[in-house]
């Protein structure tokens, strides 16, 4: 995981000048610097980890659709039925409750009451201790939000180090053939992938290999993915194609790590294309 400390001296420096107008971090008070070095924390990884157009999203700006800045016309990317779906599994996984418990929230507080609501329900505590999986999935040639479902996940994930003081985890965002060439390399890198505390990795894609490399991509990532699993250690898989599709055969495609993670009853799945929808994923 890479180094913070100098990403958050610049945060420090600005939310002293933002929240009490000092220009100087010296002329904090201790409970003043504990603030701004708490936040500071917080989005130093987020910066650090999230890929950077996403890092400021949150569920609210998850809506299914993109809004043309210009003509402030709508282009619907997802279906409503599944944006609402894939809403419900990420506040399920996150805050233990449904998008329309959030939003009956949001209705009646103000920004910071609503984030204050968001960050005490929060069950992401829960996740780590249990070792629960996200696996994002769907069909399209055009941007549908899987990296930024992964992206609000792994903040909430992030927000536990204010909210429940956990100091001690680790993250990393990785895409596949990042993995792939890391695992054929035994790089440097390898170990902090394998034992992080959370794990995303991005761009999985459906694509013509020989049995040969087949055999050879399963050898490569199935201890990793099997580790990691057995470890507990929360792993978030974007697939940029349809898993549901009994004809990805993922298995003998992938290996039985990434098969054990799908198919896991502490996974959660959130499809963002049609697909079965309308099932209870844990």
């Amino acid at each position: 995981m890479k180094n913070i400390e100098k990403i958050k001296s610049g945060y420090i420096k600005l939310f002293a000048k933002e929240y009490y107008n000092k220009g100087s971090v010296d002329n904090l008070t201790g409970t003043e610097l504990s603030v701004c070095s708490s936040l500071a924390e917080f989005w130093a990884y987020v910066y650090s980890v999230i890929p950077e157009e996403h890092g400021h999203f949150t569920i609210f700006d998850f809506l299914g659709y993109t809004l043309d800045n210009t003509t402030k016309v709508r282009q619907v990317v997802i279906p409503p039925k599944i944006a609402l779906h894939a809403k419900n599994e990420i506040c399920k996984y996150c805050w233990g409750m449904d998008w329309k418990d959030i939003k009956e929230k949001q209705a009646k507080l103000d920004r910071k009451s609503t984030m204050k609501f968001l960050r005490e329900n929060s069950v992401m505590d829960r996740r780590v201790k249990s070792g629960s999986n996200v696996v994002i999935y769907g069909s399209s040639d055009q941007p549908i939000g899987r990296t930024m479902v992964a992206s609000i996940i792994m903040k909430e994930a992030i927000k536990l180090r204010v909210t429940h003081h956990t100091r001690r985890h680790t993250y990393d965002w990785i895409d596949f053939n990042t993995l792939m060439s890391a695992v054929d390399k035994d790089s440097f890198d390898l170990a902090d992938y394998r034992s992080c505390d959370w794990l995303v990795i991005d761009n999985i894609m459906s694509k013509y290999r020989s049995a040969k490399q087949t055999t050879l991509l399963i050898d490569l990532v199935d201890p990793f993915f099997i580790d990691r699993f057995n470890n507990r250690l929360p792993t978030i898989l974007v697939f940029k194609f349809d898993i549901s599709n009994p004809a990805m055969m993922i298995e003998k495609r992938f290996g039985v790590g990434i098969h054990r993670i799908i198919e896991s009853n502490r996974t959660c799945k959130i499809p963002l294309s049609w697909g079965e929808v309308g099932v209870n994923n844990g």
